[in-house]
């Protein structure tokens, strides 16, 4: 018995100790708490998936040390960094701003100012003869002309006209808004066409009458025709009497600060002033002009002066409040100008740093084991889990580093450069407006800091800064000769990116050009029918019935030369929503203010064009504008709705392409080829003829001929025939049957009397696009066919055995008419009479 319960008690004795075998557990690594004791830790992050790696072993102390020093450092920086960005957001809140100025009270909204107001003298007041403003009754007066001053007049050079400044030099090339608030200072009981009928006509009478040159200027000032609106006041400069004098000159001076030209129209109108410096509007014109410079003194003075002459110029009061907002606003701007340098400083070595102390994160928990499979390469996870490790809350400073990388994203870009320095008066403030923007922006967009700066994760950040955060060298493990961390895999190290749809960034050339293409309307491989146009079923073409029938439709001048236009949607571009939603700004939205002009990069070559004798006169020609032009602007500003876009101003069209050249929407020579259109359609072919010049440097190949099409038109119209024939050759080459290109060759052709290859690429025109241009290629056709068949100069319009038609080299021939002259270079096939017979199609 005494045996048995020994025996049982060993058994207890033998399971109880064995029990508490079962829970011992051993542990190779301990830490010293705050009282001093050694206690065993078993879930050490110091446990090493390869414990037997020394090198790694010796750089976990350095690399878990590095991680917590940077942490601390970082917090500190964040903290200041911080106190900046409240700093920048409080003082970029515009509105706020505005409201605490008095004279920014007083003057409204700052952007309802107009500062190019169209205001005019009063005839009254300079006792100018009421017969000589006298004008007709509407009802039995016609409106077909318009007052053309360079035609009723020739004024070469006048000592009074300022003929010496640069705007007056190169006065073809200025540009202007239509100002659409003068006919109503005008007159009440004409319309805007029979007030031009009526100038004109009265200048006809008197061709040295200066007050209505004057008032053909206003004309040519609603229709927003700088050029023509400057001739017509040169010549009321010239002609003016001396106690009207300031009258022209004012009208002169608001012409060059309309056209941006504010320098110059200073020099004229101080002349204005100091013919008349008891005129309160040439003060008040002066002082407008003095505060879009920058000199708000001189502008004050000028207002001071305007109102002591007319007490009741409320528009004047209210520019003079707005030129003290803008003063006190200049002087915020320059402070906030200070704290941005602070904090792009900041930024810059907190971004470095931090993108290391990832790196650090990154290369401690590779080395550490792991119960499951870790991704050590993603960043979101790593800084989770040293979170965990560490206690210390790295997730969150995380956060407000991908916040930190997105103010610098944008600090860096375009946004917020400091161009806006050089923009001196009323125009800086619209940094401060873009500033807003992008303080507004980045807290909306916060979370997106990492999809922003994927790439400064994604590097291999093996820089060598040689500095010390607290008693540990910090960056010791970045080195490239650390052992512990090789290259290859640091390398992996990536940003998980969450998806977004609001994600926006810059768009490079080649993966904007993916966003538009579509098929090709005429490409090289097509074949043309010759059996379904009139002209080449039938034998006798043009017949009497058919020139007697067309003769009502065919223009005016056969001998013009007509503007043409390559669309893009040819050669397969879609803009679509480039110019609407791209920008941000719905067609149905206007675009806020200001508005600026699409000004190309200045080319090397333009200004040796522009500056050279034109040819014109030796073609002795016109340019017949159509509406053409202006309907394809249209077209691209608005999707196609072109109903929708006629109340839309020209500027605005302007704004919008060049809000897509700012934010690098579409590829640089796209863009400048349709700012290119819109200086075209406000009449100014060297802007024009610079935005092609700095386009075609950068376009591909397949899309070169858009903007040969488009050099060539420019080219003749501003007279240089030669650049012209080279440009429009070299877009025919690159696609034989694109009617804008033909259409070109012929009107080349025409000009040079080359009547059968004129004739044919008419035709080619209308074989492939038989409505171009609103069927003006077929007009040009039937009126020239008509009237060579009259003077018998043609029997048979296309080639034929009388035409000698040469190869001389593959795919390209050489046809001359009879007798060997008029020869020209083109790809059309030599084909006997016997072969043309049994021919269906001219292919490639």
């Amino acid at each position: 018995m005494t045996r048995n319960s020994l025996m049982m008690k060993f058994i207890k004795i033998l399971c109880l100790f064995c029990w508490y075998i079962i829970g011992i557990q051993a542990t190779s690594h301990w830490m010293v708490t705050e009282s001093g004791l050694i206690q065993p830790r078993v879930d050490s992050p110091f446990e090493m998936a390869r414990p037997y790696d020394l090198l790694a072993f010796l750089n976990q102390d350095t690399r878990w040390d590095n991680i917590i020093n940077l942490y601390h450092d970082l917090s500190k920086r964040q903290i200041v960094i911080n106190k900046l960005w409240d700093t920048v957001e409080m003082d970029t809140d515009v509105n706020m701003q505005l409201s605490l100025d008095p004279n920014c009270v007083k003057a409204g909204q700052l952007n309802s100012i107009d500062w190019y107001a169209s205001v005019q003298e009063d005839s009254q007041i300079k006792d100018v003869a009421e017969e000589e403003l006298l004008l007709y009754n509407p009802a039995s007066y016609q409106n077909t002309d318009v007052p053309d001053c360079k035609k009723i007049s020739s004024l070469t050079f006048s000592m009074f006209a300022f003929e010496h400044l640069e705007s007056m030099i190169h006065r073809e090339n200025l540009t202007a808004n239509s100002e659409l608030s003068l006919p109503e200072q005008i007159s009440a009981i004409m319309t805007f066409e029979q007030f031009g009928h009526w100038a004109a006509t009265a200048l006809r009478k008197n061709s040295s009458s200066w007050l209505h040159y004057n008032m053909a200027s206003l004309y040519w000032r609603i229709k927003g025709n700088a050029p023509k609106a400057l001739e017509c006041s040169r010549r009321a400069v010239h002609y003016a009497p001396r106690i009207y004098k300031d009258i022209a000159l004012l009208n002169l001076g608001s012409i060059l600060h309309l056209g941006k030209r504010t320098e110059d129209a200073i020099t004229v109108l101080s002349a204005a002033v100091e013919h008349d410096p008891r005129s309160s509007l040439n003060h008040f014109i002066l002082a407008n002009a003095y505060a879009v410079s920058g000199d708000f003194n001189s502008s004050l003075t000028h207002y001071e002066l305007c109102l002591k002459y007319n007490p009741t110029f409320e528009l004047a009061q209210k520019h003079k409040y707005g030129v003290l907002c803008h003063a006190a606003m200049l002087k915020k701007m320059m402070k906030i100008r200070q704290v941005l340098d602070l904090l792009q400083e900041e930024l810059k070595e907190y971004n470095g740093r931090e993108a290391h102390w990832l790196k650090s994160q990154a290369a401690f928990l590779r080395t550490m084991r792991h119960d499951e499979e870790f991704d050590f390469r993603n960043v979101e996870k790593n800084c989770e889990k040293m979170s965990e490790l560490t206690g210390l809350n790295i997730k969150d400073l995380k956060k407000q580093g991908d916040k930190n990388y997105l103010i610098q994203y944008f600090l860096d870009g375009p946004v917020s450069d400091y161009e806006w320095s050089d923009k001196k008066g009323i125009l800086a403030i619209e940094w401060a407006y873009s500033l807003q923007r992008l303080v507004k922006h980045v807290e909306k967009h916060a979370s997106m800091g990492p999809s922003f700066m994927q790439h400064e994760h994604s590097k291999l950040l093996d820089l060598n800064i040689q500095k010390e955060i607290g008693p540990m060298p910090v960056f010791s493990d970045v080195k490239n000769d650390v052992k512990g961390i090789p290259s290859r895999e640091a390398n992996d190290l990536k940003v998980e990116i969450k998806p977004t749809t609001e994600q926006k960034s810059t768009i490079t050339q080649s993966e904007s050009s993916e966003l538009y293409i579509g098929p090709i309307l005429y490409p090289p491989s097509m074949k043309i029918n010759r059996n379904i146009e009139d002209f080449d079923r039938e034998p006798d073409w043009p017949s009497n019935r058919l020139c007697k029938e067309t003769a009502t439709n065919i223009p005016d001048n056969l001998d013009a030369v007509f503007p043409v236009f390559l669309p893009f949607e040819n050669k397969g571009l879609r803009l679509r929503s480039l110019l609407t939603d791209k920008i941000g700004v719905p067609a149905s939205v206007e675009h806020d203010v200001p508005w600026h002009p699409p000004v190309c990069p200045q080319d090397k070559d333009s200004t040796a064009f522009t500056s050279k004798k034109s040819q014109k006169q030796q073609i002795v020609t016109e340019v017949q504008n159509t509406d053409y032009l202006r309907q394809k602007l249209l077209e691209y500003a608005s999707d196609g709705d072109v109903e929708a876009m006629k109340r839309m101003q020209d500027a605005e069209i302007g704004q919008r392409i060049y809000a897509v050249v700012e934010m690098d929407l579409a590829p640089k020579w796209l863009a400048y080829t349709l700012a290119s259109l819109y200086w075209r359609v406000r009449g100014n072919n060297a802007n024009a003829l610079n935005c092609l010049l700095t386009a075609s440097r950068s376009v591909e190949q397949k899309y070169k001929d858009i903007v040969l099409a488009s050099l060539a038109s420019v080219y003749l119209e501003m007279g240089y025939f030669d650049d012209a024939l080279s440009a429009a050759e070299a877009a025919f080459r690159i696609s034989l049957y694109e009617p804008a290109t033909n259409f070109l060759l012929a009107e080349l052709n025409m000009l040079k009397k080359h009547r059968n290859t004129h004739i044919f690429h008419l035709k080619q025109v209308i074989r492939v696009e038989p409505g171009f241009m609103g069927g003006l290629a077929r007009k040009l056709l039937n009126g020239w066919a008509c009237l060579l068949k009259d003077i018998n100069s043609v029997h048979e319009l296309d080639l034929n055995e009388g035409d000698i038609c040469t190869k001389v080299e593959p795919g390209m021939s050489m046809v001359c008419e009879k007798g060997g002259t008029n020869c020209h270079v083109t790809k059309i096939q030599c084909v006997s009479s016997q072969e043309r017979g049994s021919t269906n199609y001219l292919t490639n």
